[in-house]
């Protein structure tokens, strides 16, 4: 369904990502591994359309859309939703406002279809009746879960998660793939998610891409990744699995 070929950005003379090369096939969910500042974020910007590489193609079920303009991107660019790293809620509007905003913006769907549908979706994500709180009146948990109720309200094909359960803790943690897992199963969504926690790209991931320094550095299944013989790949590991023996701690 989606697909990268050779892309390569380069900002202030440095690759950001350099011949980045991934398909992601329709109802997979891809995760994309490696440490800070490797260009994980930014390939999800590319696949969005917000970023045109220097060079490399990215094509959404079969339409290439590196070089269409805005408003050519923007019937393929409805069909994905993301969900970002910091939640993006609007600290003024209340849950029902901020999960309804851009049906409201972008949709001719009446008030009462808006709520009926910002229902259905806090449902989803277990938080029904919290439609009057402000996001202040909420845990970080339900921020996120709330950015997830906002980002299914026009029932996506894909949904782009950028560090979806960093500085959660363990139970809302899980609360949050098991959701990514219920969006695949029962709505078929196919989703690109960024992270550097390991159990949760283990447990989503049907594959799994490791980037460092811009460039893809591993690319398939999880035991296929702990099995590498690849010096990064394991130093990599070895870093990820110390970092969470000592938060365990």
């Amino acid at each position: 369904m989606i697909a990268l070929e050779h892309i390569t950005v380069t900002a202030d003379d440095r690759k950001i990502l350099d011949d980045v090369t991934f398909r992601v096939e329709k109802g997979e969910t891809k995760v994309l591994l490696g440490p800070s500042g490797a260009g994980k974020s930014s390939v999800l910007k590319i696949i969005l359309g917000l970023w045109r590489p220097d060079s490399g193609t990215v094509s959404v079920d079969g339409t290439e859309i590196t070089r269409l303009s805005e408003r050519e991107q923007m019937p393929i660019r409805r069909r994905m939703s993301m969900v970002f790293q910091g939640n993006a809620l609007f600290d003024s509007l209340t849950v029902g406002e901020n999960v309804g905003f851009f049906l409201r913006e972008h949709s001719d769907m009446t008030d009462a279809e808006v709520r009926d549908r910002v229902d259905e979706c806090l449902e989803f994500v277990n938080l029904p009746g919290t439609t009057d709180l402000l996001p202040e009146e909420i845990s970080g948990g339900m921020k996120k879960r709330v950015a997830i109720a906002r980002a299914i309200a026009f029932h996506p094909e894909v949904i782009l998660y950028d560090e979806p359960t960093t500085g959660l803790d363990p139970i809302n943690a899980k609360t949050v793939t098991e959701l990514v897992m219920k969006l695949k199963q029962e709505r078929r969504v196919t989703s690109v998610i960024v992270t550097h926690i390991l159990r949760d790209a283990f447990a989503v991931g049907d594959s799994l891409a490791l980037i460092n320094e811009g460039s893809i550095v591993f690319d398939g299944a999880a035991r296929t990744l702990l099995a590498s013989e690849d010096p990064f790949v394991r130093n990599f590991l070895s870093e990820i699995r110390e970092e969470a023996n000592l938060l365990s701690l």
